[in-house]
């Protein structure tokens, strides 16, 4: 009982709850902050790193910082990348949403590859990579090289995999 008083008698008194004020700002935010999230493939799947984002176009940044693969500590650590060497140049582009919110917003992907040429883990790379760099939760347009009309329509899931957007139950 000695024991459980002891902390009773410390001489400071319960003051209550007192007001924080304002919540924290800055940091990495969808349409600017000091880092990107770039997927790379370990054996158990794809795995975001962080890169240092310059100021600009943030998408761009981090299709171009996938495509130059990860970094020696980062394949020290057993990161890899599933995509091949592209002779054509990656495009990528943004579209909808606003400063205030991700609705509506889009990423078109316009790959140097056939998608059945690559494996899931290379498209997850890209989708995932894409879908981070935009913020929220983006439906990432896949098209193919000579592709006409429709995309393919996908995004990035919780676990890091790209799925189509019917599937994963999206829309």
């Amino acid at each position: 009982m000695l024991v459980a008083m002891a902390p009773a008698a410390c001489g400071i008194a319960d003051t209550g709850a007192s007001p924080a004020g304002e919540p924290v700002r800055g940091g990495l935010t969808a349409d600017g902050g000091t880092l990107l999230k770039v997927y790379f493939v370990t054996p158990e799947g794809t795995w975001p790193v962080s890169r240092p984002a310059q100021a600009g176009d943030r998408l761009r940044q981090a299709m171009d910082a996938l495509l130059a693969g990860p970094t020696a500590d980062e394949r020290a650590r057993g990161l890899a990348t599933e995509l091949p060497a592209a002779r054509e140049p990656l495009q990528a582009a943004m579209s909808g949403g606003t400063s205030e919110g991700t609705s509506g917003k889009r990423v078109r992907l316009r790959l140097p590859w056939l998608v059945r040429d690559l494996r899931h883990m290379a498209v997850s790379q890209l989708v995932c990579t894409a879908a981070a760099a935009a913020g929220g939760d983006p439906i990432v347009e896949v098209y193919e090289p000579g592709m006409k009309g429709n995309s393919w329509p996908v995004r990035c899931d919780a676990t890091g995999a790209a799925v189509p957007v019917e599937q994963g139950g999206f829309g």
